[in-house]
């Protein structure tokens, strides 16, 4: 196919470039119903992928994000949306609160040119980079093989470090987020943001010695519904 350039016009579709968890296509149905008309491997050139967007404490060190870098690149896929999908797509991310949006031109596996949007960590949260858990970096690396991203790139996500976790930590971090993504789909988008945000602050205006007691607290809640919310859709499962 032709190189071109596809900018972003179009009143009833947009393109979103996913570089992190929502590579993967269980992912993405699960997190906000997402069901592309198209997905396209592509490339971001002059960006490179970076873990400095404060995530859950004690669960999620970081979150992925991507900051402009000169001769770098991130690799992903683009996912062809209608707008009521990313808008979905939009509150599942935080509506806002911990990413802004950012246009950018992507150069396709195949040599198009397509303009999409993608999510970059709010200005105001950006932190220190550091290793994500174990069970959000297996989501990039296993979300990259199953989109049949470059092998070079895979590899390099193979190669990454992530925080040192245990398999109930893990558990417990995919239950917060669970728990989480369900709240900002509806009514209790607003409180789900700062609930986040307070626990985030508790990292900076906590001595250690209280902290790690009011974040276990704090958590308790949010790992509960999680594990509630999968409970019921396997019950849900099963029924069909």
């Amino acid at each position: 196919m032709g190189a071109g350039t596809e900018p972003l016009t179009a009143s009833s579709e947009v393109w979103n470039f996913a570089y992190g968890s929502n590579m993967c296509p269980e992912r993405r149905a699960t997190r906000a119903g997402l069901r592309p008309r198209e997905v396209v491997r592509a490339v971001l050139h002059g960006w490179r992928l970076a873990f400095n967007i404060p995530g859950v404490p004690l669960l999620e060190p970081a979150m992925a994000s991507i900051v402009e870098a000169p001769g770098r690149c991130v690799h992903g896929v683009l996912l062809r949306l209608t707008r009521a999908e990313f808008e979905r797509l939009e509150r599942s991310e935080g509506g806002g609160s911990f990413y802004a949006q950012v246009e950018l031109e992507l150069e396709t596996y195949d040599g198009r040119r397509i303009t999409a949007r993608a999510f970059k960590g709010a200005p105001t949260l950006e932190c220190r980079e550091r290793p994500p858990s174990r069970r959000y970096l297996g989501l990039l690396q296993s979300g990259a093989r199953a989109s049949e991203l470059d092998p070079e790139y895979c590899a390099g996500l193979d190669g990454l470090p992530h925080a040192p976790d245990s398999a109930l930590v893990r558990s417990c971090g995919a239950a917060f987020v669970r728990a989480f993504m369900w709240m900002s789909q509806g009514r209790g988008k607003g409180f789900a943001q700062r609930y986040v945000r307070l626990l985030q602050e508790t990292d900076r205006v906590l001595p250690p010695l209280a902290r790690h007691g009011v974040q276990l607290g704090m958590i308790a809640p949010g790992v509960a519904l999680g594990l509630a919310l999968r409970r019921w859709e396997r019950r849900v499962g099963e029924g069909r």
